[in-house]
């Protein structure tokens, strides 16, 4: 090949190469390069573009080695962008341009701007690396963080909206008379899980539906009936039952505790099988006059049960001593607490609201009480009371959670409901 034809190809290189930069790598480099431009040839006078330099001098623009940076010619000589160079953005170390769609920062969508400026959204999203490395920094909280796939991506909102459920209380319905004559009996630790080994019910998964209003109204419920039976009851009762047919609650967003128990002892709920749970609000199969028979379940094979699963009127506890005992004499409870930000990141130990999210409102949430226990650390005591969320077992430990007791922590001691429920007893024969 003789030496003009490579010269040529070698002149043809280093413009498409120069083109490609001002394409994919638009800046700005000369315009944030300490001291700017350079009137003169100066080695120094460059900045890191991709693999190579490029450079913000005189020297650079001319024909045969035309490696100024993409911005020398408009920021060093005031010349106006060429118009068939596309912008190109980096964020997070993908490139993108004006037109392409925009890319996602976990809950919030970045798009190029013509100046070659990243714009994002500004959403508080439900769980970030920030939030994680603050909660695990403070080694005196008591427990840890951690990142969940279903929650990343999701809108701190979303998480209030649809993860939640349950709403302020405004009537609450009547205290029971205090029990705290009984408190010489209570164990240091109890768990309703291995105290009725095979008769609690399994931890559930609400899904994107603000129902936790229904499904611990449902699990606190059929605890019960296991347990007040002696396992003759064991049954797993629907909460899409209660998200389906109660009147004057919202739904997937959200419902009051007094009115589910107002139904489940007025007209009474199905199993789940009958009414599966599908996370969504859906017309109402139940009709208020209906047995079992005449729902479409199958009959109990143990008892002699046709009515639906009714149960007595909820009352409240009053204080630590008279939730513990309730909890060891009669089953699981049912509690309302304030979540915060934090506690969605919470994957093990006893929890308190730390100050990662101290400015937070938070939300309404209900979730089941089983037991409680006492963690030493030297000389130091913890006391905590043992919870079963409706997120799934994925979440926490293993869909559990502990969380401090006595101090009315998330005001998790505030409102804790529980019932008797109208068990069944004459078996069947065979």
């Amino acid at each position: 090949m003789t030496t003009t034809k490579l010269g040529t190809l070698c002149f043809l290189s280093v413009i498409s190469l120069s083109l490609g930069y001002m394409a994919d790598y638009p800046g700005p480099y000369c315009a944030i390069r300490p001291g700017g431009c350079c009137d003169n040839r100066k080695d120094i006078c460059s900045m890191p573009i991709s693999t190579t330099l490029c450079y913000c001098d005189a020297f650079c623009d001319r024909a045969i080695n035309g490696d100024c940076c993409p911005d020398y010619e408009s920021y060093c000589l005031g010349a106006p962008p060429a118009e068939n160079i596309t912008a190109k953005c980096l964020h997070n170390g993908v490139w993108f341009g004006q037109f392409d769609a925009p890319i996602r920062d976990n809950c919030n969508l970045c798009k190029c701007h013509p100046d070659g400026r990243t714009v994002c959204e500004t959403n508080v999203c439900l769980i970030d690396k920030d939030l994680i490395t603050n909660v695990n920094s403070i080694h005196q909280l008591g427990w840890s963080a951690s990142n969940y796939t279903e929650f990343w991506g999701r809108k701190y909102q979303e998480g209030l909206d649809l993860r939640l459920g349950t709403y302020e209380p405004t009537v609450r319905v009547k205290g029971m008379s205090k029990l705290t004559n009984k408190a010489e009996r209570l164990p240091e630790e109890f768990n309703s899980f291995d105290n009725w080994s095979g008769m609690m019910s399994d931890i559930k998964d609400q899904g994107w539906c603000g129902s936790s209003w229904a499904v611990s109204t449902a699990s606190v419920a059929s605890d019960r009936f296991a347990i007040h039976s002696k396992g003759k009851e064991t049954v797993t009762l629907s909460p899409q039952h209660l998200l389906s047919c109660v009147r004057r609650q919202q739904g997937c967003k959200g419902g009051h505790l007094d009115w589910a128990w107002n139904y489940f002892r007025k007209i009474g709920v199905v199993d789940d099988d009958c009414f599966p749970y599908i996370a969504a609000s859906n017309k109402c199969k139940v009709r208020r006059t209906d047995t079992l028979a005449s729902a479409g379940c199958r009959l109990p094979t143990k008892v002699r049960r046709n009515h639906l699963y009714r149960v007595g009127p909820a009352y409240s506890l009053n204080n630590e001593t008279d939730i513990m005992i309730e909890i060891m004499e009669s089953g699981p409870v049912q509690a309302t607490m304030r979540v915060y930000r934090d506690f969605f990141a919470y994957k093990e130990g006893i929890y308190t609201h730390s100050a990662a999210s101290r400015s937070d409102q938070g939300g309404f949430h209900s979730v089941r009480l089983v037991g409680w226990g006492v963690e030493r650390n030297g000389y130091e005591t913890t006391k905590y009371w043992i919870a079963t969320n409706s997120w799934g077992t994925w979440w926490g430990e293993d869909g559990f959670f502990r969380i401090r007791r006595g101090t009315n922590e998330c005001e998790i001691e505030n409102y804790v409901l529980a019932t008797w429920p109208h068990i069944h007893l004459k078996l069947k024969t065979e």
